[in-house]
């Protein structure tokens, strides 16, 4: 089972349409990456400049009983810190006594470890992770220093709520999918217009060559992009020498026939001589007529055989049914004046893709053959079918049995010696239909005799390099 051949607009539409998904997904990436890089950046920022502002403001006090004690100069700006569970907290933590903490924490104990990683720096800040009062997660940034005054060393912190990051991040992606989806849309879109742009050239190039197909124009001709000029030309140039080829291989088979006839009417005469004028006896008389029948029958099938292929491949017009049926049926009518003849009506029919004279050849041995053996009935039933022309030729006569159908499409094959004729007609239909394209078959008939089913295109397609297949029913 043959695959379906896949559409190169589509496949290229596919393509581009991935690659600009793929694209915008990497870009989505790295734009949400810079964005979170940033705001990272500017949050951490923030942090650092209001521990900055703790750091400055941290001193030493002496209490009432003279006692060190740690305190601020001022209170930081931001009114978050003076609010509870707020988001936002500082913290000073010494190495001994009780921390000094932003009223923002309330009755909540700092859940994060004041302890420097390893490589970090004597006095410079480093950043870790923690829990809030009220659960939330927070980003702490913290910071050892050492007071004046002050026995030992003074953690202090900065944090805030980290949610706030996250829901950034998140309206973010949110706004950058929708708009980047909106984008791939429409790249999608400008990509599958430019695809169908691309290809119009091809388009242009398959009506042209559909054209020539049908004979409208004997070459490609028309305005082509410089990557489909080269092809083009070298179509013309492959028809020209088919066209040359044939018409030499029409001239030759015409000039063949021509220098066969006048030996040929000379044998003909010298078998109808009689013994004394020959110098031939009866046997051979009678042999050499029936060599030179043979011979004659084989010179008309190949002819009209080769009639038929030069007018497929030089552009035979089409023969209208109603031009050729009716006087077929006057002649074939007073041929055979006591068997009754009937056609379909053929004036709205199309026209099938044969020359006028090779249609007659083909109707008129298909009806001729039928009423030298009919009884009393032929009739020729006509119908457009799949795409073509269907036409049935029916009999009331003896039919041919299946196994011997066969043999009667053969050369110069007659199964009934009884009635007159060379037995090349229905082999010269079945040359015929086959080099036009369409398909022959013998079948058993509705009137109780024959029935000889032929289809013919309208139109030349593929079907006319391939072998036939059963006519459609």
């Amino acid at each position: 089972m043959s695959r379906a051949p896949v559409s190169l607009q589509r496949r290229l539409q596919w393509a581009a349409s991935v690659l600009v998904v793929l694209a915008l997904l990497l870009a989505a990436l790295g734009l949400y990456r810079l964005f979170r890089a940033h705001a990272e950046r500017e949050f951490d920022a923030r942090l650092q400049r209001q521990l900055d502002d703790v750091t400055a403001a941290l001193q030493v006090q002496t209490d009432a009983e003279g006692r060190a004690a740690l305190g601020l100069r001022r209170e930081p700006a931001d009114p978050l810190f003076r609010q509870p569970a707020s988001g936002l907290y500082w913290l000073a933590l010494p190495a001994s006594g009780e921390p000094l903490r932003s009223r923002s924490w309330w009755d909540s104990a700092p859940a994060f470890t004041p302890t420097p990683p390893a490589d970090a720096p004597g006095a410079a800040p480093w950043v870790q992770t923690a829990d809030g009062p009220r659960g939330e997660p927070l980003r702490v940034w913290l910071r050892r220093v050492q007071p004046a005054g002050w026995d030992g060393a003074v953690v202090l912190a900065v944090a805030s709520d980290a949610s706030a990051l996250e829901a950034a991040s998140r309206s973010f992606a949110r706004g950058l999918g929708a708009s980047l989806a909106l984008l791939a849309l429409l790249l999608v879109l400008a990509s599958h217009a430019q695809v169908r742009l691309g290809l119009q050239p091809l388009r242009r190039l398959q009506g042209a060559l559909a054209a020539l197909r049908e004979r409208h124009s004997p070459r490609l001709d028309g305005h082509h992009p410089a990557e489909v000029q080269p092809l083009v030309d070298e179509i013309n140039r492959l028809l020209g020498q088919r066209q040359s080829l044939v018409d030499e291989a029409e001239a030759q088979a015409g000039n063949l026939a021509h220098a066969l006839k006048t030996p040929l009417a000379v044998l003909g005469q010298l078998a109808q001589a009689d013994g004394r004028d020959s110098g031939l006896g009866p046997e051979a008389r009678a042999l050499l007529r029936e060599q030179l029948d043979a011979m004659e029958r084989q010179i008309h099938r190949q002819l009209t055989r080769s009639r038929a292929a030069a007018s497929v491949h030089s552009g035979g017009a089409r023969a209208p049914l109603a031009d050729v049926l009716p006087p077929l049926l006057r002649t074939l009518s007073r041929l055979h004046p006591d068997i009754d003849i009937a056609a379909d009506e053929a004036q709205a029919l199309p026209a099938p893709r044969i020359t006028p004279h090779d249609l007659h050849e083909v109707l008129g041995n298909l009806l001729d053959n039928a009423a030298r053996h009919a009884r009393r009935r032929v009739q020729l039933s006509l119908q457009a079918a799949d795409g073509g022309l269907a036409l049935c030729v029916d009999d009331d006569g003896p039919g041919i049995a299946p196994e011997a159908r066969t043999l009667a499409l053969q050369r110069g094959a007659r199964l009934d010696e009884s009635h007159r004729g060379s037995g090349l007609g229905l082999a010269i239909v079945a040359d015929l239909v086959e080099v036009y394209g369409g398909r022959f078959a013998l079948e058993d008939g509705p009137l109780g005799g024959l029935r000889a089913r032929l289809w013919l295109p309208l139109a030349l397609s593929p079907a006319a390099s391939a072998p036939p297949a059963a006519p459609p029913r």
